[in-house]
């Protein structure tokens, strides 16, 4: 069969294109899938506008908004962006509706005449309805006013309509660059908007760009905080909190336009972003078009500005919610430094009198890190006065510094008494002493505090440290009546961890076993004779009778003076688990020892016995018969156990010669005497003169009447060299395979039933047919049935038998097998091949 071979160049791009060209649909339905969530909540109100006015089903509305778009050849969304803009137009818009949405509502009037919804009046829609046309639609608000001196200007048609679709599109935005784009491709770019940026106010009053669109990154860079005193239109809405204007040609302070803006255009226009009351930041936006049109639009601009404070708020919170800090503050590595720290950290903001820049009368805490807690109450500090939280530092006379530190900038570092107050993990009237930091930061301060005595609370840790390790420490004065111990050690030595006066000798020493006494007696003479460091372990009675081991690691303090001794010092430590593991790894080790040595000496005689059985008699040698012969024993590489293959060549009086191989299921000595007495078994049945077929039918009842749950699977073959022909039969085994120069065939006939299941089983011969020259090759399924390649089908085999052009059939067999991967690792394998001579009688 010809082959058809394809390049791996050429396939592999083929399947760079087929994965390109999957990306780039999968890209195409993503992005339809945006375009369509950002019109799907104007879609959605103008289908339920419908449903109420017309009194039908969410689908008829739907059906009906389908209808009109496909009469009308304009956009979905576009047709219930008219519908819902003329039905509730921005409060204060000057927008009217054009003469392409009086047409539209027009065709929606028919529309849904067409439904059945004739004579109901739903006039302030921008669907009509059968009735007087001025019922039908809104009246058309009157156009904004024009700037003093110049013309009247004429109103921008068809904004509410986008207005609609901007707020539906701004709510799917995820970042504040995605913001200003969708803000710009939806809502502005009608009106001739070439440029949007988006600031946040800090704190201090500056502005931090945190999205553009249409503006170059270098120039986002270079503007990325803007001080309060540049007064670029950007900060003088945020701090004014009304639209500011610029024109081409000069701009503030004689600046040039490419100096003094941030968004290119010939017009500039900075807009306050709200939220309630407040404002949170600013926008700008570049024109391209007429100043006329783009003064028209400034109340769409003040409703646009609302939704966009809005959203930039929630895309800046972490949680959805406001962010506590302004960026720098709120960056998320600030907080993760704060959060590393050890000590408290609050971070604070003024709390001013008055609006402006009024007195500083209390602080408000914007971040605390989790060192700093809770409050006294176990609620959140965040968005907690100072003086409500921590009373006792307005009691203290810290407060008045603190806020000091926020209006002069100058920074404060003093005590504080009685800071955490009771309720915040101290007993009520409990005086601690701290040392407070107060560091200038933004609009408020940085505050920091530390106990100004910790030895208690490093007592605390230590003896909890202590606890957890089973450690204890120990000391005992020369001359002292006892010793000093630890609570930890006292427990150790199953002591009160809480009595108050010393341990005396004698009573520490009742505490060790019997057996141990002698072997501490002679580590505290060693410390106080030679005064040298001593470990010992040692066992000792728990108050509930359990024995535990413990280890005393001890030294000798002496006087640098003198040299005398002046104490005995050390630690106990519970080593019980440590004893026991090391134990219990012990006698596994040990067990395991041995039986790695009984299985060398099985391995050694299973190996012996197997050499011995394998080893083929010498009379009568196939090779007098003029047969080339060779056999392989490959043994498991990882497995010390034998396995159960064999092979047997034997010539019979009749002038065939006798075939087999076969494997008995298990490994290690019970699978070697099975094997022992299936090869013999056989080989003296060979000499009844059954055929293969009828030989395996005896061994088969052998096996099932001795009721042995061993199972074999045999390949037995007679050969007939003057006939050329090879008679065969197979239980559970597969069929033998032919060899020729250049070629390696697997013979066909049924392949029966492993011996040893089933009694009533019987077997068929297939005589195969051979030509002077001609080898067969007979196999174990171990060297086929492997863990990392091979599912035990010839193919491997065949063909490497194929390849082999020594002209020696040894050669061929190491061959083949090297090309298998060897020996198996897990399971023996054996081979066994007979060739006619080429000159044999036809």
């Amino acid at each position: 069969m010809p082959e058809h071979r394809i390049s791996g160049g050429a396939a592999r791009a083929d399947e760079t294109t087929v994965l390109r060209e999957a990306v780039d649909r999968l890209r195409s339905e993503v992005e339809g899938l945006r375009r369509a969530m950002r019109t799907r909540g104007v879609i959605e109100q103008a289908k339920g506008m419908l449903s109420e006015r017309l009194g039908c089903t969410p689908d008829d509305a739907f059906g009906h908004l389908v209808q009109l778009s496909q009469d009308t050849n304009r956009r979905l969304a576009d047709i219930a962006a008219g519908l819902v803009g003329l039905a509730a137009p921005l409060d204060g818009a000057p927008d009217a509706p054009d003469a392409a949405d009086a047409a539209d509502a027009a065709d929606a009037a028919d529309a849904a005449d067409a439904a059945g919804a004739a004579g109901e009046d739903v006039a302030g829609q921008d669907i009509p309805l059968p009735g007087p046309a001025a019922a039908r639609t809104l009246p058309e608000p009157p156009p904004a006013p024009a700037p003093p001196g110049g013309p009247r200007l004429t109103p921008v048609p068809g904004l509410a309509a986008r207005y609609h679709l901007a707020a539906s599109a701004l709510a799917s935005a995820d970042t504040p660059d995605e913001l200003a784009r969708l803000l710009h491709e939806v809502a502005m770019a009608p009106l001739g908007v070439v440029a949007v940026v988006l600031g946040l106010l800090e704190p201090d009053g500056a502005l931090t760009l945190v999205g553009s669109h249409g503006v170059e990154p270098r120039r986002v860079s270079q503007w990325q905080r803007i001080p309060p005193e540049t007064g670029v239109p950007l900060v003088a809405a945020a701090h004014g909190g009304g639209m500011v204007w610029e024109f081409d040609s000069v701009g503030p302070a004689g600046r040039t336009p490419e100096v003094a803006r941030i968004v290119p255009g010939r017009i500039v226009c900075a807009v306050p972003l709200r939220r309630g009351d407040r404002v949170v930041g600013a926008m700008s936006l570049g024109w391209d078009g007429p100043a006329e049109r783009a003064r028209a639009a400034t109340r769409y601009l003040d409703a646009l500005a609302g939704l966009v404070a809005g959203t930039l708020l929630r895309i800046a919170s972490a949680d959805g919610n406001e962010p506590g800090l302004v960026v720098p503050g709120g960056e998320y590595w600030f907080r993760a430094v704060l959060d590393a720290m050890f000590e408290p950290v609050l971070v604070l903001s003024a709390v001013r009198e008055g609006l402006g820049d009024g007195a500083i009368t209390d602080l408000r805490v914007a971040y605390a890190n989790p060192a700093a807690g809770t409050d006294p109450a176990g609620l959140p500090a965040t968005g907690r006065r100072l003086s409500e939280l921590h009373p006792g530092l307005v009691a203290s006379g810290a407060f008045r510094r603190i806020l000091d530190a926020a209006a002069t900038g100058v920074r404060y570092e003093g005590r504080a008494v009685d800071f955490t107050g009771a309720g915040a993990g101290t007993a009520a009237g409990t005086v601690r002493t701290l040392t407070v930091r107060a560091v200038p930061f933004l609009d408020g301060v940085l505050l920091t505090w530390r106990p100004r005595d910790g030895s208690a609370e490093r007592a605390a840790r230590l003896g909890e440290a202590q606890r957890l390790a089973g450690l204890g420490s120990f000391q005992w004065p020369v001359g002292a009546p006892g010793l000093e111990l630890s609570e930890e050690a006292l427990r150790l030595l199953g002591l009160d961890p809480g009595r108050p006066d010393p341990v005396t000798l004698t009573e520490a020493l009742a505490c060790v076993d019997t057996a141990d006494r002698a072997a501490v007696r002679l580590l505290a003479r060693r410390l106080l004779v030679g005064r040298r460091p001593a470990t010992l372990e040692f066992d000792v009675g728990s108050a509930g009778g359990t024995p535990r081991t413990v280890r005393i690691s001890a030294e000798a303090v002496t006087d640098r003076a003198d040299g005398r001794l002046r104490a005995v010092r050390g630690v106990l430590q519970d080593v019980t688990r440590w004893h026991r593991t090391e134990q219990a790894l012990t006698a596994v080790r040990a067990r395991l020892a041995e039986q790695r040595r009984w299985a060398v000496a099985e391995h050694r005689t299973v190996r012996a016995l197997q050499n011995a059985l394998m080893a083929a008699p010498g009379e009568p040698d196939p090779a007098t018969l003029g047969l080339e012969h060779a056999e392989r024993y490959l043994p498991a590489a990882d497995r010390p156990r034998m396995g159960g293959d064999w092979y047997d060549l034997a010539g019979l009086p009749d002038g065939r010669v006798l075939l087999t191989v076969g494997d008995v299921s298990g490994h290690g000595l019970d699978a070697a005497v099975g094997m022992a007495e299936l090869r013999h078994a056989l080989r003296g049945l060979g000499y009844t003169g059954d055929g293969p077929a009828g030989l395996l039918g005896r061994l088969n009842a052998m096996l099932c009447h001795q009721g042995s749950r061993r199972i074999a699977s045999v390949l037995c073959g007679l050969l007939d060299p003057p006939a050329r022909t090879l008679t065969w039969s197979a239980a559970g085994h597969q069929p033998p395979a032919v060899l020729r120069p250049g070629t390696a065939e697997l013979a066909e006939g049924p392949t029966g039933t492993v011996l040893g299941a089933l009694p009533e089983t019987r077997y068929r011969d297939t005589t195969l047919r051979l030509r002077p020259g001609d080898a067969v090759l007979f196999w174990t399924d171990g060297l086929l049935n492997r863990r990392d390649a091979g599912t035990g089908h010839p193919d491997r085999l065949l063909r490497a038998a194929a390849e082999c052009t020594a002209p020696a059939l040894a050669d061929c067999l190491d061959h083949i097998a090297t090309r298998l991967g060897g020996p198996n690792p897990a399971d023996d394998s054996c081979l066994l091949a007979v060739r006619l001579p080429p000159g044999l009688p036809a």
